[in-house]
């Protein structure tokens, strides 16, 4: 009983601090409740150092002190690491009573402590703010100039809301659906992305009763951001909009899609990996959709995959493997690097790195989303990867097939973002996505045939049942040089563990 009094007395106080909060820093703070195992996550800018502090409340805080993240461009990832151990051990000095709003004084101490210039326009906001909170309403409602100024610059750069983009989306017969996804927060999952077509946007909310319906609907102020062909078009957090160009910026979607038929039609390249397979003429090929920019300009050298090692899968891999090159020998070249059971993965992203010198640094960047790569492979459960059934790439190239799982789109794409978002920090300009399309097929090598598959008995390609991985690391590798047998070599520069 007594747990049961603390954790309501926990939450309620969580509660009043949260409002407090929300009073104190009207719009510089993002607020989600009941995120995963967190009861909060709370984002809080200072735009006068253009940096943000997420704080990630469960239900413990305040006797637990709350899990912190800085994400600031302007500071070495050293300072990042250096300011987040900082905060978090201020943390432990203030159990038991409200501390988000110590915490982020003490942030901005450690910046004036460091002599860190303030950006002009962000300390001047967050004068006008302080004021504006102090001072009474007589004195603040006073014509002022710069107010006058302000709030015509706030009314012209008003940002468009989810609802228009999603009208937009619906009724401008010169946008395909087909390229555009949402991202939104799920109030068990998280932060999840779907594409746009699987939503019903018309359906009134209240006569969805079952969380488990197969109505995909969802109110629109959970949704984040919303992307076209991997790129993002309008963000609510960063008040992103190229669907309109509401905030200020030139461009509107049609100059988006402008800009990627135009890389795609000047820069498509048939890419090689150890999942691909020479082609003969015979097989039409249409063009990829190409899943970030820089995907159809460089020839990828390097991938990032899911080994796979659970023993029970690795047994039926090598008997299935083993009863096709004994039954079918002519058809099936048994010398496959990628079909070696010692080097058997599922690839997940490949990329373009200029040279080995720079592979420290792609091996440092996925260190730092280690910790978020973990919690999103783990929690509510492990991400189980499940092989059924036997497949072939134009004919030539078996595979086995692995079961669509969502979560395994979502972990690509987190990657793809995070990813970027280091690249702009840090400008690394060396370490590029290359070859990734949207048409993923998540799978493991099988065998390499000699000719057609159209004569092997279709019985060969019943459903069959391999078994499952569960996603525990993930394993950055180089693709190697064609060997004098036309094969290609990988070899494992950097494991990353996720269990």
């Amino acid at each position: 009983m007594a747990n049961l009094n603390e954790n309501i007395s926990s939450s309620d106080n969580q509660q009043d601090e949260i409002s407090s909060l929300r009073d104190y820093f009207k719009d510089k703070i993002r607020i989600l409740s009941s995120i995963g195992q967190f009861s909060y996550i709370l984002k809080v800018r200072a735009d006068q150092y253009d940096v943000s502090l997420t704080l990630q409340l469960d239900e413990s805080y305040p006797s637990k002190p709350p899990e912190i993240i800085i994400t600031a461009p302007r500071l070495t990832p050293d300072q990042v690491s250096l300011v987040q151990q900082l905060l978090q051990s201020y943390s432990k000095t203030l159990l038991n009573k409200p501390m988000v709003l110590a915490i982020y004084s003490r942030l901005l101490q450690w910046f004036a402590e460091n002599n860190i210039q303030a950006l002009e326009t962000g300390a001047n906001n967050s004068s006008n703010a302080s004021s504006s909170r102090s001072l009474p309403d007589a004195v603040s409602n006073a014509p002022s100039t710069s107010t006058q100024n302000s709030t015509e610059l706030a009314k012209k750069s008003s940002m468009k809301t989810a609802e228009d983009v999603i009208s937009r989306i619906e009724w401008d017969d010169r946008l395909d659906k087909r390229y555009f996804r949402v991202g939104y927060v799920d109030r068990f999952l998280g932060l999840q992305e779907k594409a746009f077509n699987d939503f019903d946007f018309k359906v009134d909310l209240s006569t969805v009763s079952d969380r488990h319906s197969n109505i995909l609907a969802i109110p629109k102020h959970r949704i984040q951001y919303f992307k076209y062909n991997n790129e993002i078009i309008w963000d609510k957090e960063t008040r992103t909009d190229l669907m309109f160009g509401s905030t200020g910026n030139q461009q509107t979607i049609y100059d988006v899609i402008q800009r990627h038929d135009n890389l795609m039609e000047n820069n498509h390249v048939t890419t090689i990996s150890d999942d691909e397979i020479d082609h003969d003429g015979e097989q039409p090929i249409t063009l990829p959709r190409y899943l970030t920019l820089t995907d159809g300009t460089y020839k990828p050298n390097y991938f990032l995959s899911v080994p796979i090692t659970d023993s029970a899968l690795l047994a039926h891999y090598i008997s299935y493997r083993n009863h096709l090159l004994s039954t079918y020998p002519s058809y099936f070249s048994a010398r496959t690097n990628s079909s070696d059971p010692a080097h058997l993965h599922v690839t997940l992203l490949t990329l373009y790195i200029e040279s080995t010198s720079y592979v420290d640094q792609c091996a440092m960047v996925l260190k730092q989303l280690q910790e978020e790569l973990r919690y999103h492979c783990s929690y509510p459960e492990p991400i189980c990867l499940e092989f059924n059934g036997v497949g072939a790439f134009y004919d030539r190239l078996l595979y086995i097939k692995c079961k669509h799982n969502q979560r395994v789109e979502n972990l690509r794409t987190l990657i793809v973002e995070r990813f970027s978002e280091q690249q702009q920090k840090q400008k690394l300009t060396n370490l590029f996505f290359a070859g990734n399309y949207y048409g993923f097929v998540p799978h493991i090598t099988l065998l390499k045939c000699k000719r057609k598959l159209s004569s092997v008995c279709p019985n060969e390609f019943d459903e069959k049942s391999f078994g499952k991985q569960t996603i525990d690391c993930l394993q950055l590798c180089s693709i190697g040089k064609i060997d004098d047998d036309d094969e290609q070599t990988a070899k494992c520069l950097f494991k990353l563990e996720l269990s």
